[in-house]
Formats: C-alpha cells, sequence, structure tokens
C-alpha cells in the first residue's frame, strides 16, 4: 500500500486463531523451499535490488 493510500476498512470478518495457524502450517514449509530454491534466491535479491530500504539486514 503506498503511504497516500488510506488504508481498506475491516471487513468485520473474524478469523479464528486456529485457521490462521492452520494456514501457516502448510504455507510455511512451501515458501521455505521456494526461497531455498534457485529460483528463489534469484527472486529474493532481484527484489532487494528493486527495494533498497526494505533488504536491510535482519
Amino acid at each position: 500500500m503506498k503511504k497516500s493510500e488510506a488504508p481498506k476498512p475491516n471487513s468485520g470478518m473474524e478469523i479464528p486463531d486456529y485457521a490462521i495457524e492452520s494456514l501457516a502450517r502448510s504455507l510455511l514449509p512451501v515458501m521455505q523451499a521456494y526461497y531455498e530454491s534457485e529460483e528463489g534466491q534469484k527472486a529474493l535479491e532481484d527484489w532487494k535490488e528493486k527495494h533498497p530500504e526494505s533488504s536491510g539486514t535482519t
């Protein structure tokens, strides 16, 4: 979201913690495998080059 854009209003829908945790557990291994792959490493480096302000060390 750009700084000039106002945040969208909340839909009012409550998502239970167990549903979020279940989704995270299923997505995490896929995301980790992607970023460990050669393709994922290249995509991350390309993104860092385009967003130098966001690619600080953690």
